[in-house]
């Protein structure tokens, strides 16, 4: 198979550009599948989660503080009544009925003051971990943000490199005759297609090669293609 000297040097630049091409395609599919964005969902996932019970607990106790203020609002008002009936009563056996239920209304009022003392504490305590949570739930979102950022600023330059490339490419194939190029495509499906002799060596599967096999190669004259005894990559010169 023959290949004039350019259309070799294009061959080799073009199974160069082949094997950047497959890398960039790796590299977005890495930046992609982002280990360390796959925890920061994971994580965030397990915060939301978090701050949902949260905030159910702050709800909860919200609510139950209102009940205890209502109840508390309510036996106030019923001591007051009371109070108010045994200053106007003049029979000493309803006043004594009064005077043991307002003992038995203060002592409920004490009670629900003592609740409601518990609950305001309970509910501060809940209201801190509930600002916690979601300030760990910003920072998170902060930060999966701006890997984001960065991973689709990487995956853009990628793709402009990989554009830029394939522009490459398109010029590199009108140097290379078609019966060349459909066996190098046919190659380049399986592995590096094309080499060179490099210190004695394969550049394309790194074998070293015989004294007689590097004769052989070197023998061939200028637009003659070789291949190599290891890989069977074509060799150019």
């Amino acid at each position: 198979m023959k290949l004039d000297k350019i259309g070799q040097s294009a061959l080799l630049r073009l199974a160069e550009i082949d094997l950047e091409v497959a890398q960039i395609k790796h590299e977005i599919t890495s930046a992609i599948d982002s280990k360390e964005l796959a925890a920061m969902r994971s994580e965030h996932a397990s915060v939301a989660g978090e701050l949902i019970a949260a905030r159910t607990t702050v709800e909860n106790l919200e609510a139950n503080q209102t009940r205890a203020d209502d109840d508390l609002h309510l036996v106030e008002s019923r001591i007051a009544r009371d109070k108010e009936r045994l200053n106007q009563t003049s029979s000493s056996k309803d006043a004594l009925g009064i005077q043991s239920e307002i003992e038995s209304l203060s002592r409920r009022k004490d009670e629900l003051e003592n609740t409601e003392l518990a609950l305001l504490a309970d509910l501060e305590d809940a209201q801190k971990i509930l600002q916690e949570i979601s300030d760990r739930r910003d920072a998170i979102n902060t930060a999966m943000n701006q890997l984001q950022s960065d991973i689709q600023e990487r995956v853009d330059g990628l793709k402009s490199r990989g554009r830029k490339l394939t522009a490459d490419k398109e010029i590199l194939v009108g140097k290379i005759t078609s019966d060349v190029l459909a066996a190098y495509e046919l190659l380049a499906k399986r592995q590096i297609a094309v080499g060179q002799v490099v210190n004695r060596s394969c550049s394309a599967c790194r074998m070293g090669l015989t004294a007689s096999a590097i004769d052989a190669l070197a023998t061939l004259v200028e637009d003659e293609i070789g291949y190599c005894p290891e890989c069977q990559a074509m060799m150019v010169r």
